[in-house]
């Protein structure tokens, strides 16, 4: 079959047999496939608010929600979510063969698809591991001759060893330090140091060569570049690479205050003012190029990439690759629905099942360049463990209402198509355990919810919008 059009991709899923399943954390990020399939099934760890709306796009099988919120303490992966006996007695009640949607797929969970007969839609656990670690990265960038920020990665130890003012005279007075061991991205891991009394305390942090429980073996100190953070997203399918436009990339911002890292994800702005065409075309070209060098080593579906535009806007240099779904997701795959485009998620999911199709890659990015126009805020859990309250806090559409200076909830939404204006936002994907009504935060980044915006809730200075801040402040205020 040749895709074009929306319609083109149910008629094609409706001839798989068996069962889609998404996994994850939560719900929405796997709710894409739901708008292709009348039978796809998501399977969930956490109970968050917004279960309802969502379950009527797709079943939902919620582990918390199962146990009665008595998760077991090690559960914080789709291979242990999907190991626990109730998930396992569920999938087991699926019609065969289960294909199942992953964030990213790990060695536990290959081993446990195997005996079980499942079919994952995702790259080989090794492969993805492998492409992750960021010596991977300096050495494809080598290859590739790509523009690399200065710096590289040495053994651990090596931060004992040499002074700050050791670093600045090869790099310059702003470093950025990352520590590769550490899996999870989001800028867990990363340290923007501006300060030599600044790296003596990380130094005295990372004394026992251990950060979030992970034993480090290896650092990774670069310059620091002042610019824009932007990111891809590609989808490398057997026909060709497909990519999206660039996104910009919200970190640090305002409300993010009180962690011991930098860099945070706070979410994307896509907006209908273009990039400078040189910019664009550079970050086309690399993509492409990056696509096509994992493409050689067996890596299908999708991979984002993550740039950064210098201060004065004339380059564009890549910094790390994430080899799985991105934090981009489902927003913008939300944003190409809208638009009658065919989200990326689709040539993923077909990259990986036994299926013919046809596609005009040339096409397919020419309709991926096109601007769109939107944002989401990733919101955090109060720190320190602080308890918080949900009574009010209800997954939706609501509305800013200048003379009252508050926010009323206005009815069930889950997508940017029911924003009609900029005193309106969604919130999704949480609040966690809305019945309980006692969340604490455990991680640091630990997630309250996701808020969509149909416009670009940060301006080209960087500055929050007023309608954004006060939504984020009102959320806040009455949380906890």
């Amino acid at each position: 079959m040749f895709l074009r059009e929306l319609d083109h991709v149910s008629d094609l899923f409706e001839s798989v047999s068996g069962t889609f399943v998404g996994v994850g954390m939560t719900a929405f990020p796997r709710i894409i496939p739901s708008y292709f399939s009348d039978s796809y099934c998501i399977i969930s760890l956490r109970k968050t608010g917004d279960l309802p709306q969502l379950r009527k796009k797709a079943k939902i099988f919620c582990l918390e929600e199962e146990t009665g919120g008595a998760l077991p303490s090690n559960a914080r992966d789709s291979a242990r979510l999907l190991a626990h006996q109730l998930t396992t007695d569920y999938l087991n009640k699926l019609p065969d063969p289960k294909h199942l949607l992953l964030y990213q797929n790990y060695p536990d969970l290959e081993r446990l698809a195997k005996k079980e007969g499942w079919i994952l839609l995702a790259n080989p656990a090794d492969l993805r591991l492998r492409l992750r670690e960021r010596a991977f990265f300096q050495h494809m960038g080598a290859a590739l001759d790509l523009r690399l920020v200065p710096g590289a990665i040495w053994p651990i130890e090596v931060i004992r060893e040499r002074g700050y003012e050791e670093w600045t005279s090869m790099l310059g007075p702003e470093l950025v330090i990352q520590l590769p061991d550490i899996g999870q991205g989001g800028g867990r891991g990363t340290f923007f140091v501006r300060s030599a009394e600044a790296y003596d305390l990380l130094v005295e942090r990372l004394r026992g060569d251990s950060w979030r429980d992970v034993r480090l073996k290896s650092v990774s100190i670069r310059k620091f570049v002042e610019g824009i953070p932007v990111s891809m997203a590609i989808c490398i399918t057997r026909h060709g690479n497909l990519i999206s436009g660039l996104q910009e990339q919200l970190v640090d911002l305002p409300y993010c205050k009180g962690f011991l890292e930098d860099g945070i994800f706070c979410g994307h702005v896509w907006d209908k003012t273009p990039w400078p065409p040189a910019i664009q075309e550079d970050a086309l070209k690399q993509a492409d190029r990056i696509g096509g060098y994992v493409a050689s080593l067996g890596y299908r579906g999708i991979l984002g990439i993550d740039f950064i535009i210098d201060e004065g806007g004339r380059e564009i240099c890549p910094i790390e690759i994430n080899p799985r779904f991105t934090g981009a997701f489902p927003m913008l795959s939300l944003l190409h629905l809208q638009h009658g485009i065919i989200p990326l998620d689709v040539f993923h999911m077909l990259e990986f099942l036994d299926l013919p199709y046809q596609l005009d890659v040339e096409e397919l990015n020419k309709q991926y360049a096109r601007p769109i126009e939107g944002s989401h805020l990733l919101l955090f859990l109060p720190l320190r463990g602080q308890k918080v309250r949900f009574d009010r806090l209800l997954p939706g559409l609501y509305q800013y209402e200048p003379g009252e200076k508050r926010f009323f909830f206005r009815r069930d939404a889950m997508e940017y198509r029911d924003i009609q204006n900029e005193n309106q936002f969604v919130l999704v994907d949480g609040p966690p355990n809305i019945g309980g009504n006692n969340a604490v935060s455990t991680d640091p980044l630990g997630r309250l919810c996701h808020t969509l915006f149909s416009y670009p809730v940060v301006d080209k200075d960087g500055v929050m919008s007023k309608h954004a801040r006060v939504a984020l402040e009102w959320i806040y205020g009455i949380s906890h």
